[in-house]
């Protein structure tokens, strides 16, 4: 069962979030590293795990892109979504995709594999549905911000509490191992990432930009991978 922390009125505040001044910088900074990231599929097949209150899915749609298609496991997000002139939203997990195999070019995740307590399986699901690519856009453990955040989650419970932050290494043993004993292989492609020096209240478009989209401790880091099928994959509805 995947962790479910943003229910009741969590799911308008973290849609809320999004309007503070902070958290206009956050979301300009990764909005330009997840284009960096999706914008060879304009016109193909998304499809979003964790949508939330789909502040991605409604970007992307807004930027030209294919509506994607949008799942969470939460409700009360889904219900803020869908004021949002979203019409492809489902409620499920990111472990049990109810879709065909290869139904997706590209399959990506914003923030949310963070609270998916089976990961690799989540990963493995991703992979199945998707024809080309798997993109993970995650909060990287090891960055000032999410440093923070650890730290105040120690004294009182945050949405954080209930998710685990990762880094880059992890994301890729998380991709071997799918590729270890499935019919699907994660081959890396590229990693971006950004806030290198943001804190909470705190982060500089300007300096973000300067610095560049490449070094290891952003706070917010993407990662690309390509979906490789072995023979015979991707035959069935499952794996």
């Amino acid at each position: 069962m995947e962790s479910n922390p943003f229910a009741g009125k969590k799911a308008i505040e973290y849609d809320n979030f999004f309007k503070t001044p902070f958290g206009r910088v956050v979301f300009e900074l990764e909005k330009e590293l997840l284009f960096l990231a999706l914008e060879e599929f304009k016109g193909k097949e998304l499809l979003e795990v964790g949508c939330g209150t789909g502040i991605w899915v409604k970007v992307l749609k807004d930027e030209g892109f294919e509506e994607p298609v949008g799942l969470d496991i939460s409700l009360d997000m889904l219900k803020v979504a869908r004021t949002k002139g979203l019409k492809k939203l489902l409620c499920g997990t990111g472990t049990e995709l109810p879709f065909k195999d290869g139904s997706f070019s590209c399959t990506y995740f914003v923030t949310s594999l963070e609270f998916i307590l089976d990961k690799r399986k989540a990963l493995l699901e991703a992979a199945r549905v998707s024809r080309e690519k798997l993109v993970i856009a995650f909060l990287n453990k090891y960055s000032l911000l999410n440093l923070f955040r650890s730290l105040r989650g120690i004294f009182k419970e945050t949405t954080y509490s209930r998710g685990s932050f990762l880094t880059k290494e992890e994301i890729l043993r998380l991709a071997r191992s799918v590729g270890e004993s499935s019919p699907f292989s994660l081959k890396f492609e590229s990693f971006y990432s950004t806030l290198n020096f943001s804190i909470d209240g705190f982060a500089s478009r300007e300096l973000e930009r300067k610095l560049g989209f490449n070094l290891p401790f952003g706070a917010f880091g993407v990662i690309k991978f390509r979906v490789v099928r072995r023979d015979g994959a991707g035959k069935g509805n499952r794996v």
